[in-house]
């Protein structure tokens, strides 16, 4: 399985072959296997993964990595769909501020409504195109 997940990599993403490998875990806790692409740039590092599952081709979970590690690198924003959920709450604790991601998540959007039920706070979405948004977090804002 783990070099069929490989196989997708090499052909699609064309790192050289000391950019990726296999690590087995002794004694896994889980019942299924996982592909975690880590890239690093100057100011973040991003972390996209694909989760098998019985029954899901091996292809598939490496090809969803991928496809969320491109769609990132693609957009060019600092923040990934799925850190941009996390962040929501430390922002409100922090009393708010902005980021630059992708299309936000719908784990991201109910977040955000979960937390306004809890904290009175203003936390609005902002389209720039179709690939990239603004989240603002903040009292003041409508």
């Amino acid at each position: 399985m783990a070099e069929r997940e490989l196989a997708v990599l090499r052909e699609q993403l064309k790192w050289s072959p000391g950019e990726y490998g296999v690590e087995t875990v002794p004694h896994p806790l889980g019942p299924g296997n996982a592909v975690v692409l880590t890239i690093e740039t100057e100011n973040v590092t991003g972390i996209f993964t694909g989760f098998g599952d019985r029954g899901r081709p091996a292809e598939e979970v490496a090809g969803s990595a991928v496809q969320s590690l491109q769609a990132w690198l693609e957009t060019d924003v600092p923040v990934d769909e799925h850190l941009a959920d996390q962040l929501l709450i430390l922002m409100v604790l922090a009393g708010g501020g902005s980021f630059r991601t992708t299309k936000p998540s719908l784990h991201t959007t109910t977040n955000a409504e979960v937390i306004r039920r809890f904290i009175p706070t203003a936390i609005r979405f902002e389209e720039e195109n179709e690939l990239v948004w603004t989240i603002i977090v903040g009292p003041g804002w409508q």
